[in-house]
């Protein structure tokens, strides 16, 4: 039974997203300055898995109710207690994803998700024969120029320079390009010693 319930800790654990976001709460005369970390599972705040920290320690026993966060990535309404600090009550409402789209001459490049997901329409790239990482990566999609891609990802480069060694999310219509027939002597396998 104790094993059963660790592994479904562990389940809980791996498969949350967490986005932190810092806010000025006010409660009565008093301001804190709180950082939330909010863990999701794709549908509802895991609240095993999140907590805020709130400055200063004084007063104590302060609750607040229907607190509104909103980040890139979803809109908050959080309940919660300072000092001690604890999220009673949290839900999520996802926004909408907005999809880049590139001019003419240019491709979409995106961050790998977890363990190499991508988005819908794309492929996983991993520069230097890499694998992908278990966690995803979280910066922006982008646009970068299609010839200078098509050169990057036929040597096996990382296109966010030579020194990244992540996998990255590229637009379907690249694959083709890895398949190209390459010359005899061509790019690095591993990445440059000074990168490391």
């Amino acid at each position: 039974m104790i094993a059963f319930v660790f592994l479904l800790l562990a389940l809980t654990s791996i498969s949350a997203e967490t986005e932190k976001v810092k806010a000025s709460v006010k409660s009565g005369k008093t301001k804190f300055s709180c950082t939330f970390t909010l863990a999701n599972d794709g549908t509802a705040v895991v609240l095993a898995d999140s907590k805020v920290v709130c400055t200063p320690n004084k007063p104590t026993k302060r609750k607040v109710k229907d607190f509104k966060l909103s980040t890139d990535v979803a809109n908050y309404v959080v309940s919660f207690n300072i000092n001690p600090e604890k999220i009673t009550k949290a839900t999520i409402e996802f926004k909408e994803k907005k999809l880049i789209e590139c001019a003419a001459g240019f491709t979409r490049v995106c961050p790998s998700g977890a363990s190499g997901v991508c988005p819908d329409g794309m492929f996983n790239f991993c520069p230097y024969n890499g694998s992908p990482a278990a966690e995803a990566d979280t910066w922006a999609c982008s646009c970068l120029q299609t010839r200078m891609l098509e050169l990057d990802v036929q040597a096996g480069l990382n296109p966010l320079g030579e020194c990244h060694g992540e996998c990255i999310c590229l637009s379907g219509n690249m694959e083709a390009i890895k398949n190209k027939q390459k010359p005899t002597f061509f790019g690095p396998k591993e990445m440059p010693s000074y990168c490391k």
